[in-house]
């Protein structure tokens, strides 16, 4: 995979369905990243987004995740954040959504 590449993948795990992202998350990959959600969120479960191999993430990212979180509010089912490295975690904590979105303990 090149550096800046994005890249989305689920799998299915216990219950629920796991997406990991990985590259960069830009405009042009949040049309993967909503279809992978509405596919995970289609097969029940929780939902968990993986961002821990992310490189970067921007506000069109940051806006397919807020989707997530008021679809979970809305329609009543579960979902976690796996934090990603600091530089992608300090973007979710510069708009205050570290404090908002569901991240893992």
């Amino acid at each position: 995979m090149s550096e800046g590449l994005f890249r989305v993948v689920a799998r299915r795990a216990g219950d629920g369905v796991v997406v990991s992202l990985s590259g960069e998350l830009d405009l042009a990959g949040e049309p993967a990243l909503e279809r992978a959600l509405d596919a995970a969120r289609s097969a029940g479960g929780p939902v968990t987004v993986d961002l821990r191999d992310l490189k970067f993430i921007d506000s069109s990212g940051l806006r397919v995740l807020v989707r997530l979180h008021n679809a979970a509010v809305n329609g009543g089912f579960d979902y976690t954040l796996i934090a990603g490295p600091p530089q992608v975690h300090r973007t979710f904590t510069l708009c205050g959504l570290d404090r908002t979105l569901a991240f893992a303990a």
